[in-house]
């Protein structure tokens, strides 16, 4: 089987991970970064052996690629994944889906028109930690689920969103701490649980940044049909 023609599209702070896991793959190839930002696509094209690209559908209409991982600001996810499923492309992108639930929905929908697979990064599921205790569920080890608790104490100071132009954007990034620190954790309740949700109720707020309008802090009770 010949190795997959990959190609990233974003070649931001994320990418490196994405790009490192392809380069030690045995089944993959890196042919292509694309950045709308040409010094950075010029920088990781050259770094890793590919060819640079400022225009994701030059990208795509240019080379002949088996998948592509999407590293790009929230809202433009499931823009450029419907692109590429147009092209028979697989997708692998970076969490969330889209910054709304019509855009998401519409994003798998056609994947499943196209034939193609979409993956969404949930990294933490593979970690030695969160494979053991989904195995001791599944094997019944553990019982039922009577309830579940997930904390999150990550800081992401104002620095942290001066180096960006999307980020603590409501348009571009769809929140805050809940959209793209707190999505894992979430990510692992409901992947332990796996039962479909009935409500949910929260409060968020903005305690401690000058710099931004969404949500730094957030609490909330999810209740399962089980």
């Amino acid at each position: 089987m010949k190795n997959l023609r990959v190609g990233i599209i974003g070649c931001g702070r994320i990418s490196v991970m994405h790009i490192m896991s392809i380069l030690q793959s045995k089944k993959a190839e890196l042919i292509a970064c694309c950045d709308i930002k040409k010094q950075r696509a010029d920088e990781a094209a050259k770094k890793y052996g590919a060819k640079a690209f400022t225009s994701y559908k030059e990208m795509l209409d240019c080379e002949q690629l088996d998948a592509i991982h999407i590293c790009l600001p929230h809202y433009l996810h499931s823009k450029v994944a419907c692109y590429a499923f147009e092209k028979g492309i697989n997708v692998l992108t970076e969490k969330p889906m889209d910054v709304d639930l019509q855009s998401a929905e519409i994003a798998v929908n056609k994947a499943k028109e196209k034939g193609v697979l979409y993956g969404v990064i949930s990294q933490c599921r593979y970690n030695n930690s969160a494979q053991l205790v989904k195995k001791a569920l599944e094997s019944g080890k553990l019982g039922k689920i009577i309830s579940a608790r997930s904390t999150l104490t990550w800081t992401r100071p104002d620095s942290y969103y001066k180096e960006s132009d999307w980020k603590g954007t409501w348009d571009k990034e769809g929140g805050g701490v809940v959209i793209d620190q707190a999505i894992h954790s979430i990510d692992l309740v409901n992947w332990m649980v796996v039962c479909e949700v009935e409500s949910v109720s929260c409060s968020m707020a903005n305690r401690g940044h000058k710099l931004i309008r969404v949500e730094d802090s957030a609490e909330g009770l999810i209740t399962y049909k089980n």
